[in-house]
């Protein structure tokens, strides 16, 4: 059976890391050989279990432990040769702007890919599935030369993916459209890539993992509640102030935000909101708290889940707040995530972003109209099993085996 390897940036205990462990441990339990490839950081404090057949591997770690290997050092040398030719080519190249151009990229693409082509040189013949633009450019270019497949998978609203450099993003989406297959989280994502993804390209949803609580029946508690990864594209201020609007009518309701900070700016910026809250004499009502293993448990009976995103793929906690019956409101977002899984008024509340009032009426439409609370919690729970791991990972393996 084929080895397949996840390319991702951390491992920590985000949407990213979320999605691929649970493919990777359905794929395992198949018989797959699976291995979940971090170029960067791998946290301490980790909520999720790996299945025997899944292999977690620190590039950093694994760059340390092989530099002394024949195949890679071979490598290594023909690519600095390579490197130092195309350096002393600039000598020339700067009084033609276009060469020059060309040959800053061929540096910048060996750079780059350097630690990852030291992985793919032991590992040659695995099926890569990169989570992001910048580590698909950086899977592709160590790749070269060798009989790895490359599958695309998309993680956010693709329009901010791409870098704004006019020629940096053409260069993206022309390496993007040799890929041998692709993965989108939403059919916005798929028509933003029509005319460079065309084989072997499907909308696949998120995974629903496994081990949720069963949805909640009964009288909910009076807290509003959102966990999420502490990132500028959740908007959690535009959540916060909403929320103060509520509360002015509602003073017996609370805000629960479970925070997870994977970058050092965004514990910055989780400090930055506790000191909002605090400004504004609301720390008794608003409370900042941090990631946990049991989140599910703790929040399923409260009166909704809100997310205040300005950009999603398909966001993770509003599918499992909407798997465990949770009412939701969530801004309809670019990337389509949320459009794509909310039927206003039938499954969930969709509010326009960047709206502090719209978001404030939403959440007051759930507090004011216990009918319509009701049928959201109800018809949002049939997710749960319209996004099974099981389900998920059989049109992914249809994706997989194809290349």
């Amino acid at each position: 059976m084929k080895h397949i390897v996840f390319v991702i940036g951390h491992y920590k205990n985000g949407g990213v890391p979320m999605r691929a462990t649970n493919l990777a441990n359905e794929f395992g339990r198949r018989g797959y050989t699976v291995t979940i490839l971090v170029t960067k950081e791998i946290g301490t404090e980790i909520f999720f279990d790996l299945h025997k057949n899944v292999e977690l591997v620190s590039l950093t770690q694994f760059v340390a432990e092989t530099c002394s290997n024949p195949i890679v050092m071979a490598d290594l040398k023909k690519r600095t040769k390579k490197l130092h030719g195309y350096k002393r080519m600039r000598y020339v190249s700067r009084f033609f702007p276009k060469w020059d151009k060309k040959l800053e990229n061929q540096i910048r693409s060996i750079r780059i890919s350097d630690s990852l082509r030291r992985y793919l040189l032991l590992h040659p013949d695995v099926t890569l599935i990169p989570f992001g633009i910048a580590y698909y450019e950086e899977t592709f270019y160590a790749a070269e030369g060798l009989h790895c497949k490359l599958i695309y998978a998309e993680r956010n609203a693709p329009e901010l993916e791409l870098p704004k450099d006019i020629e940096k993003a053409e260069n993206l989406l022309k390496i993007l459209s040799q890929a041998d297959g692709a993965v989108f989280q939403t059919l916005d994502e798929q028509v933003f890539y029509a005319n460079y993804l065309k084989r072997n390209v499907a909308v696949i949803h998120n995974p629903i993992k496994a081990n949720l609580p069963e949805p909640y029946c009964g009288r909910r508690r009076p807290v509003v509640v959102n966990y999420c990864r502490i990132a500028p594209q959740k908007n959690l201020k535009l959540l916060v102030d909403a929320f103060i609007k509520l509360h002015k009518e509602y003073p017996d309701y609370k805000l629960e935000i479970y925070g997870n900070a994977v970058e050092k700016s965004e514990e910055l910026l989780c400090n930055e909101l506790k000191d909002y809250v605090v400004s504004l004499g609301f720390e008794d009502a608003i409370h900042i708290l941090p990631p946990a293993a049991d989140v599910h448990r703790r929040v399923r009976d409260c009166a909704m889940f809100v997310s205040s995103s300005d950009f999603e793929g398909l966001s993770n906690s509003m599918i499992e707040a909407m798997a465990i019956g949770m009412p939701c409101v969530c801004t309809d977002c670019l990337g389509g995530g949320a459009r794509e899984v909310i039927q206003h008024e039938v499954n969930g509340l969709l509010v326009p972003m960047k709206d502090v009032d719209a978001l404030y009426q939403g959440i007051k439409r759930l507090i004011d109209e216990p009918d319509l609370a009701k049928r959201c919690s109800e018809n949002a729970a049939r997710i749960r099993n319209e996004m099974s791991v099981t389900k998920i990972a059989d049109r992914w393996l249809e994706v997989i085996e194809c290349v």
